[in-house]
């Protein structure tokens, strides 16, 4: 193989993962979880589980678990750039008469965390719960 023909190869490698990196780089937290497909099975394995557990259900008793999924599945999608639109309450309003404990908030989490952990990269999941973070002083009263 002549000089050129090997540094024109090497150029164009080192090109082409270039173009990978910072195609990885510029595209969306909703993107690198898998879009909508993936945060409807987490929302839904997540919302599941935790209605059906005997330390979270009450907070889910007379709630349209399909109307509710929906709703965490646009929020979700809005804060990861997806694109989605979120019309649903602040999380201020829609658990401000639930009463949700602390014990109660980590094992939604926990069971989030299940779900995630199925379905999502390491680095995309801790990406996805550092948003989340924050909303919880608007869920927990205690």
């Amino acid at each position: 193989m002549s000089k050129y023909a090997l540094i024109f190869l090497t150029s164009l490698l080192c090109s082409c993962a270039q173009m990978q990196s910072s195609h990885t780089k510029s595209a969306s937290l909703f993107e690198r979880i898998g879009g909508l497909p993936v945060l409807t099975i987490v929302v839904s394995e997540t919302i599941d589980n935790a209605s059906i557990d005997p330390k979270m259900k009450r907070s889910f008793d007379g709630v349209k678990l399909t109307t509710l999924k929906q709703s965490v599945v646009d929020q979700l999608c809005f804060l990861t750039g997806g694109g989605c639109v979120y019309e649903g309450e602040t999380m201020k309003n829609s658990h401000r008469d639930l009463k949700i404990t602390t014990a109660e908030f980590e094992l939604f989490v926990a069971t989030f965390r299940t779900s995630l952990n199925q379905h999502v990269g390491e680095s995309e999941k801790n990406e996805l719960l550092k948003i989340l973070a924050p909303m919880k002083r608007d869920i927990v009263t205690d």
